[in-house]
């Protein structure tokens, strides 16, 4: 249980450090970190115990930055920008991913209560760092619990319903 509580906080305390390196200036009009809705081509590939759409322009990465070869974790990101991405963590301790999100929730002051039903009745939150749509949110999927945590995706476009949606979770070995 410490170990997974240590996990998730070093994999927060990641996000925040890629989160605060990307918030250098920009020239561009718009909003260019957050996807506008569109409709998503996939891909589907298997890492460990994960198998999941991955959309077109994006790449999967298994593995943690404390486990490479860890089964239960993967990163998709946009092959452009590492910056927009779905990080997603299989466990089997779904108090750990409420605490996670609570903590989420109370590091980011303007947090709001967010609901999904794609495959899986996904709960958590969402907010704004710096412009760009981040999102941690959790669900149970095949009688394990999925954390995802995104950034620069809006919760209801495509991209990320194709994701959630398509999510598949081996038994725990």
């Amino acid at each position: 249980m410490r170990k997974l509580i240590t996990f998730t906080a070093v994999v927060m305390a990641i996000l925040c450090c890629f989160a605060m390196a990307s918030c250098g200036g920009n020239s561009s009009s718009g909003d260019a970190n957050s996807q506008p809705a569109q409709q998503a081509e996939v891909k589907t590939e298997t890492w460990g115990n994960i198998t999941v759409a991955v959309p077109d322009g994006m790449k999967l990465k298994g593995g943690s930055v404390l486990d490479e070869k860890d089964p239960d974790v993967v990163n998709i990101s946009k092959e452009d920008n590492a910056m927009n991405y779905f990080l997603i963590t299989i466990s089997d301790d779904e108090d750990s991913a409420k605490s996670g999100i609570e903590a989420t929730r109370e590091a980011n002051k303007g947090a709001k209560d967010v609901s999904i039903d794609a495959g899986a009745k996904w709960t958590g939150v969402t907010y704004d760092f710096s412009g760009t749509d981040v999102m941690h949110i959790y669900a149970t999927v095949d009688g394990r619990i999925a954390t995802v945590q995104s950034y620069g995706f809006k919760s209801d476009d495509e991209v990320t319903k194709s994701v959630l949606s398509s999510l598949k979770v081996a038994a725990k070995k």
